[in-house]
């Protein structure tokens, strides 16, 4: 008898989203004289959020409502992003905490800005391919096996560049960010408590993302490189401001890279003495640094500058991969380039 109880209190719990949860769900008031149908036609905001009490299980009945612009479903136990094609003026989504397992059910959502996912089982991102409109994703805290990396869907990265503005992957048990370099409008990125461990991730992005203003890597093993900091704001470039929620030096950077610029300068010299000298001579190569350092865009005229096919061959992780690094087909940036010289420095730190 006691299990039986226990199955009822738990059917009182669980709440559907029918005409009456609708009517309920919102602060606009029926007019006077106007009927039912009319009045959910004009709604444009929907409140329909889990407690302690009560919980939504599942997406439905949202046809009554085809001008809704705002639905807030946090705190369910939703298990599924579906039956949303019948709302396609949706702008924001709000399904965090809930236990959806798989980015689905949103290609008619072609008006979307923001969409809200944190604290569910999401292990890829994807299903965005028709949403060209979406500013912010906020995907932190999904609880996925740490057997699974977080991956990246092609089409979905591509669609997501032209606007995306700002990214939160925090706690994903992400491990790559190369497909994230396709996001050239990324404004503010959060990657912290993740399992990003190699340099090349965060030279890439730092060179790929030139619109980045906030980059948080806190938590992550490649914080733990000596110079991690150092070699970060190095590549960074000027409209970086905040590193790991710490304010960067302009002067700082723009020393740092002057450092660099002459250590690959003197690099290439020693390399080609017969071409160094014809470059001091016409004062280009040194001019040419001067000037971008004078601009504040150092990192992109050591982007560039070429590198011979010796070094790539040196460097095997500069080459590309093609499923081998989270994102189905993605191709390699010319982030790869700036990795090069950063080791070259690197080596050249150690016979000095």
């Amino acid at each position: 008898m006691p299990p039986q109880k226990n199955e009822k209190n738990e059917d009182a719990r669980v709440r559907e989203i029918n005409i009456d949860a609708l009517v309920h769900a919102t602060k606009l008031s029926v007019g006077k004289h106007e009927n039912l149908e009319h009045y959910l036609k004009r709604l444009t905001h929907l409140t329909l959020n889990g407690d302690a009490k009560r919980v939504i299980r599942k997406i439905q009945n949202l046809q009554h409502c085809p001008g809704l612009k705002v639905l807030y479903l946090y705190d369910n136990e939703i298990d599924a992003m579906e039956n949303l094609d019948v709302a396609p003026q949706l702008t924001h989504l709000h399904l965090q905490n809930n236990r959806i397992g798989r980015m689905e059910g949103v290609e008619a959502l072609e008006k979307l800005e923001k969409l809200y996912l944190e604290g569910n089982c999401i292990a890829r991102l994807e299903g965005l391919q028709n949403c060209f409109y979406i500013q912010e994703l906020h995907l932190s805290n999904q609880s996925v096996p740490p057997s699974m990396p977080f991956s990246f869907d092609l089409q979905t990265m591509q669609a997501l560049s032209r606007s995306l503005r700002i990214l939160n992957l925090s706690s994903c048990h992400v491990t790559s960010t190369t497909a994230l370099a396709m996001l050239r409008n990324l404004e503010q990125l959060d990657l912290s408590k993740n399992a990003i461990s190699e340099l090349e991730d965060v030279f890439q992005l730092l060179s790929s993302l030139s619109s980045l203003t906030e980059l948080d890597l806190r938590m992550n093993p490649v914080t733990n490189i000596p110079k991690y900091r150092e070699k970060a704001i190095t590549f960074s470039s000027s409209r970086l401001a905040l590193l790991d929620k710490k304010d960067i030096d302009a002067n700082q950077r723009r020393m740092m890279q002057s450092h660099l610029a002459h250590k690959y300068r003197k690099r290439q010299e020693s390399d080609n003495p017969e071409k160094a000298s014809s470059n001091s001579a016409g004062g280009a190569t040194l001019s040419e640094t001067r000037r971008t350092l004078k601009h504040g865009s150092t990192v992109h005229q050591l982007r560039s500058m070429q590198i011979t096919a010796t070094g790539m061959k040196k460097n095997p992780k500069l080459q590309c991969e093609k499923d081998g690094l989270g994102v189905d087909g993605a191709a390699c940036s010319s982030a790869a380039m700036s990795t090069a010289l950063v080791r070259s420095s690197s080596n050249n730190n150690k016979h000095h």
